[in-house]
């Protein structure tokens, strides 16, 4: 058997699973709640989570976490297209809320970090509390996807898209997918 093909069939067998299984789950898994999928001209997701790329200008993608991070924080949102490419990946910088002084402000976060990978310091963004329908409250941070313009319109990427959130370079998602439809 030539070399190669040794190499190959190794790789096969080593990164093989027994059918059945569920890999486990990394570390960060389940400290983020999904993707809260809005457009910029709506303030509630629509119930069927369907946008018309005619009418929307951008998607407004407010990844929740279950509890407020102290420290400086990395959330990555990958964002894939309907055939489950990768469409684009997007860094968020963060750090966790701040408590409220005694006038009731809260302190600014850090202008901008550099982050790998990206030219030019990206905004840190602050996690900001968020109530939900639970009784528990959660954290998030926002992210634009523009949609008139671009490839998803001009290529007519129409289709079920999802989104996956990722914590500080870890492999593995802190969280299930939210998937939403784009259509023409």
């Amino acid at each position: 058997m030539p070399p190669l093909a040794s190499l190959l069939l190794a790789a096969q067998v080593v990164g093989a699973t027994v059918t059945g299984t569920v890999p486990p789950q990394g570390r960060y898994y389940g400290r983020c709640t999904g993707v809260r999928v809005t457009s910029s001209d709506r303030a509630v997701p629509p119930k069927n989570m369907t946008f018309s790329s005619r009418e929307t200008l951008d998607l407004v993608l407010s990844p929740r976490m279950r509890q407020d991070l102290q420290g400086d924080h990395l959330m990555e949102l990958k964002i894939f297209t309907p055939r489950g490419f990768l469409y684009q990946a997007i860094a968020l910088p963060f750090v966790g809320a701040a408590a409220k002084d005694a006038r009731g402000r809260q302190a600014a976060a850090a202008p901008s970090r550099l982050v790998p990978g990206y030219p030019r310091p990206l905004e840190v963004q602050r996690l900001v509390a968020v109530r939900t329908s639970g009784t528990r409250g959660e954290y998030e941070l926002v992210a634009r996807l523009p949609v008139a313009g671009t490839s998803i319109t001009l290529s007519s990427i129409y289709g079920t898209w999802s989104v996956q959130t990722f914590l500080d370079g870890q492999a593995e998602p802190c969280g299930p997918a939210t998937r939403f439809t784009i259509r023409n």
